[in-house]
């Protein structure tokens, strides 16, 4: 069972999004390679790379809900260490997989207790002035609203690429569609938020 991680949410959020380069691809198979065959440490490293994104992402499908974004998130690393002999290390990668394992939680997780995906306000940055956050906060909550009238599918890639920064082929694998119907929902998505704002 994993142990209990102590979540801070600000500096979750503050934490820079990563970019997926090839050296980032290949050192996420070496340290999946060297866990497969029990490094915990190896584990571990990716535990403290990823924790932050998947809470995030899982954070604004739960409808902020901390403790049970925590808990989501704890299952996904729980679940992933428990298969990770069946991750495929020629396959789309670890974050793909990953992002998978917590997309798949929060279905069930909604199919368990049948409640309807809301987005609220973003978490605000700390680092603003008292101007610039209520700015900012005014501009999230226009857009969190018009985003929860988003279709199902739309709010999930909108989520997926532009606050997690997802890339379309990183979409595409975790909802198990191809490219071009990402980019279609993605179009689609942005024009209904552009005739809801304006």
């Amino acid at each position: 069972m994993p142990m209990r991680h102590k979540f801070n949410i600000s500096s979750l959020y503050k934490q820079s999004f990563e970019m997926q380069n090839p050296l980032t691809a290949l050192s996420d198979r070496w340290l999946v390679h060297k866990a497969k065959r029990g490094d915990k440490e190896a584990f571990g490293k990716l535990y403290r790379k990823y924790l932050g994104t998947i809470y995030r992402y899982i954070f604004f499908r739960v409808n902020q809900d901390r403790p049970q974004a925590e808990d989501l998130t704890e299952m996904v690393f729980f679940k992933s260490w428990e298969k990770l002999d069946k991750f495929n290390e020629h396959g789309p990668g670890f974050r793909a997989w990953i992002y998978t394992i917590a997309h798949n939680l929060v279905i069930d997780y909604y199919r368990e207790s049948k409640l309807q995906v809301e987005l609220n306000e973003a978490i605000p940055d700390e680092s603003q002035n008292i101007e610039e956050k209520v700015f900012q906060d005014l501009e999230n909550k226009n857009l969190m609203e018009a985003i929860k009238q988003l279709s199902e599918e739309q709010r999930e890639v909108i989520i997926m690429k532009f606050i997690e920064r997802l890339s379309n082929k990183e979409i595409s694998r975790i909802l198990n569609k191809n490219e071009v119907a990402i980019r279609a929902l993605q179009y689609r998505a942005l024009k209904n938020l552009k005739q809801i704002l304006t």
